[in-house]
């Protein structure tokens, strides 16, 4: 079984000898991936509160279209013919509004399009979403902060960080998208349960 590393080195030397070869090679086809995020259904019963859910912001690294990996801490790479095929960020953005209806947690929860107003302001950021190639074995990193703005007095009142890495277990990119779906899954789930405590903590 290749390694993840292997495997990125044999596609590439794949795809350079067809190119160079006789009569001209073919560029290898682009694959295009999701996550899969858990989608649970919406509770019948909800806190009072609402809220307006911010676009999340993203690291530069993560901020493409393309997967990352690193091989190193310092060294960031990016696979040439493996890419989203939906940006990562709303995604994660879209599971977790699913997970806080799931759990009550407001009675609204509206996507920001300059006009709908809320209780509160939910804005996140995604840290990191990439193959860590420099640990063994082999995982996928994921790391999301997610913060709770009073709309009145415009003050963080609540905040949290999450990071969770998931299993690649071979040397298939299809494996690292299935490791990034589950850390994503673990860390929104996560914040999910620590924002909804705080909220009924203050109802």
């Amino acid at each position: 079984m290749l390694s993840v590393s292997n495997l990125r080195l044999f596609l590439g030397v794949g795809a350079l000898l067809a190119l160079s070869g006789c009569g001209g090679g073919k560029i290898p086809a682009t694959r295009y991936y999701t996550l899969d995020l858990a989608a649970p259904a919406p509770a019948p019963q909800r806190l009072r509160f609402s809220a307006v859910v911010m676009p999340f912001r993203a690291a530069g690294v993560v901020d493409r279209d393309r997967i990352v990996y690193r091989e190193s801490r310092e060294e960031v790479g990016f696979y040439e013919y493996h890419k989203w095929a939906q940006n990562p960020r709303t995604e994660i953005v879209d599971a977790l509004i699913k997970q806080l209806l799931a759990r009550g947690s407001f009675a609204g929860l509206t996507l920001f399009d300059g006009r709908s107003k809320g209780d509160y302001i939910l804005r996140g950021s995604i840290e990191r979403l990439e193959e860590i190639d420099y640990d063994s074995p082999v995982s996928a990193a994921v790391e999301i902060s997610l913060e709770l703005v009073d709309s009145a007095s415009a003050k963080v009142v609540w905040s949290a960080a999450a990071a969770k890495t998931g299993p690649v277990t071979s040397g298939d990119v299809r494996a690292v998208v299935s490791g990034l779906s589950q850390a994503a899954d673990q860390s929104i789930g996560e914040l999910a349960g620590k924002l909804d405590s705080y909220l009924r903590s203050i109802d």
